[in-house]
């Protein structure tokens, strides 16, 4: 015999009710499915619970998971986030609150080493490359310094949500994901032409004899210009390459519940010009949130977690609405690219471009090994230094992915990767503290 499924304006109720929190949960602004978010779907009704299943009892109509107010709760605003009892909070409008992911003391402790570093500007995200959870969100702007971008007043509200730096020499890590793609072996030495500032077409070209070799993993750790120009030149072609930055997030917003730029990567038609890209020369832009995302997908399985500001909502009666699972944001690359990408990162910090920055890194800290890229890229007009360390630690599990950008002007105090070693040396010494407390 047919049956009938529950009655339908029943599911539409408690699917709208739900679909209504989802929507505070994504954000204002974020055009998620036309921009190739991934959707949040609401669950549907099980087909085998029946009406009349119900009627003799078998079944319960199960209650619904939460009756949205008639006031909602509003915009999150970060002028109303303040700390309360280890938690992170923000009011919300109609007496709502959001409890944030944000660890407080790594979120003081990220503030506090961007005012050391006496940066004009800069940013930093800390995520779970997991969950996506933001454990902190920190930024500084001295509008009176003359390298401080000017900034829409329409714009992102934090730093970290503006596509204010170019990706510089994080990019070869997007690069490398397509040699990996292509068939590159990272342990094939290939011979190269210096190119320290500079590429020019005399780089793509095989060297003579007698120059030298470099691995993917010499080319990451020491960011070898000559060697990601000429390979991208031979192994990726423009089709190839613009597909690439979509699928690892650039021109594409992230979802979040704060208005947030897209990191944008316009790929050359000029060959010489593509090849420049490939190696960090310019043609785009990159938030810190981004970023950090991207070094998360190289810290899990090649997946970009969606990002979470928001844990839960706390609605004027006292009772609480967890966020919504999300799916991924993006899947970036195969799961064996990104265990051969961890291993290469991890040469960075210990003897390529970070080593100095982390050769600071405290002695009961040892064992925790972190891994990354660098980026460097100045602008003449006014000079402006942009610096970037992307990475995760630890790498053989890893807990937290980061991601710092600083602007300075010519006399420097600390770069991006001072800045994320202090943080990074503040989460794992609190989770070392924590661990001899509770034995």
């Amino acid at each position: 015999m047919r049956t009938r499924l529950v009655n339908p304006w029943f599911v539409f109720a408690h699917v709208v009710a739900l679909h209504a929190v989802v929507l505070w949960f994504i954000g204002p602004g974020q055009d998620g499915p036309a921009l190739g978010a991934p959707v949040v779907e609401a669950p549907t009704e099980d087909p085998l619970l029946t009406e009349q299943a119900v009627a003799e009892g078998a079944l319960a109509p199960a209650a619904p998971a939460f009756e949205v107010p008639a006031l909602r709760p509003g915009p999150l605003d970060l002028s109303r986030v303040y700390a309360d009892d280890g938690h992170i909070l923000a009011d919300l409008d109609h007496d709502w609150t959001a409890e944030l992911t944000t660890d407080a003391a790594l979120q003081a402790a990220a503030s506090r080493a961007l005012d050391r570093a006496k940066v004009p500007f800069g940013a930093v995200v800390v995520l779970d490359p997991k969950s996506g959870d933001v454990l902190a969100m920190a930024d500084r702007y001295d509008e009176r310094h003359p390298v401080a971008p000017a900034l829409d007043p329409e714009g992102p509200p934090h730093l970290a949500l503006r596509a204010l730096a170019p990706a510089a020499s994080v990019f070869k890590m997007v690069t490398a994901v397509g040699l990996l793609e292509a068939g590159v072996s990272p342990r094939r030495a290939y011979p190269y032409t210096s190119a320290r500032r500079r590429v020019y077409a005399q780089h793509l070209e095989a060297p003579g004899p007698g120059a030298p070799t470099a691995d993917m993993g010499d080319a990451l750790a020491h960011s070898n210009n000559s060697y990601f120009a000429r390979l991208a030149d031979a192994h990726l072609p423009r089709e190839a390459l613009d597909a690439l930055v979509r699928r690892v997030g650039f021109n594409r917003v992230v979802p979040f519940p704060l208005l947030t730029d897209a990191s944008t990567a316009q790929v050359p038609r000029n060959a010489l010009e593509r090849a420049r890209m490939a190696a960090g020369f310019w043609h785009d832009r990159l938030t810190p949130l981004h970023a950090a995302l991207l070094a998360s997908a190289i810290a899990t399985d090649g997946t970009m977690p969606t990002p979470r500001l928001v844990k839960r909502l706390r609605t004027p009666d006292g009772r609480t609405v967890d966020a919504p699972q999300r799916g991924p944001f993006a899947t970036a690359m195969a799961p064996a690219h990104a265990k051969a990408l961890r291993g290469m990162l991890a040469e960075t910090v210990a003897r390529g471009t970070a080593r100095r920055a982390f050769s600071k890194w405290p002695r009961e800290l040892r064992d925790v090994k972190v891994a990354g890229k660098t980026g460097t890229l100045a602008i003449r007009e006014p000079y402006t230094h942009y610096t970037w360390f992307v990475g995760f630690a630890p790498v053989d599990d890893p807990q937290v992915a980061i991601a710092v950008m600083v602007g300075n002007g010519e006399l420097w105090w600390q770069k991006a990767p001072d800045v994320a070693r202090v943080v990074l040396e503040a989460w794992f010494e609190a989770r070392a503290e924590h661990a001899v407390a509770t034995r």
